[in-house]
């Protein structure tokens, strides 16, 4: 199943096998902190009822909440992995003006393995994939992927297609 997305940089002979994004765990830490100021914020009120102080401090509150969350879905939404039928791309979105691309061509990719440590990846069926390549770069991870095994697969049967080796599947 190929997916009809297009990036900068796509070469005419590749076509696109996947798009994901990290598991929506990842924004945890940041509903987990949205909690914390907004039972501080009720805190505050029940200490200091409804006043001038309260209403300057819930301003503030929103003001953060509103720019935090951009930033936060901004770094979610930038944190890419593309498999082509070509190429492994890798793009890290690690801050407003903080990016990292790496790519690795299919033949090059030597091995690719799964950890998916902790009881909350085990039951939401997320990890990150370790893959071993023979470039410059010898070790690329693609982290909190949900259903790595799935990932994996693809990526081991996209490098079998472009070497024209048959996967254990298609010989079954």
């Amino acid at each position: 199943m190929k997916e009809q997305f297009t990036f900068e940089g796509q070469r005419s002979t590749e076509d696109v096998i996947f798009v994901i994004k990290r598991h929506p765990w990842v924004l945890s830490k940041a509903g987990f902190v949205g909690l914390g100021i907004i039972l501080i914020l009720v805190l505050s009120l029940l200490f200091f009822g409804f006043s001038g102080v309260t209403s300057i401090l819930i301003v503030m509150v929103v003001i953060f909440f509103i720019f935090y969350g951009f930033y936060i879905w901004f770094l979610y939404n930038n944190f890419l992995y593309i498999l082509t039928t070509e190429r492994l791309i890798i793009i890290e979105q690690n801050g407003l003006f903080s990016r990292r691309l790496t790519e690795c061509e299919l033949g090059k990719i030597q091995n690719v393995t799964i950890e998916v440590q902790g009881a909350i990846k085990t039951m939401l069926n997320f990890g990150d994939l370790k893959i071993t390549t023979a470039g410059i770069d010898p070790l690329m991870v693609i982290k909190n992927v949900e259903n790595p095994y799935l990932i994996q697969q693809k990526i081991i049967k996209a490098g079998h297609h472009q070497a024209n080796i048959p996967s254990q599947s298609e010989n079954l």
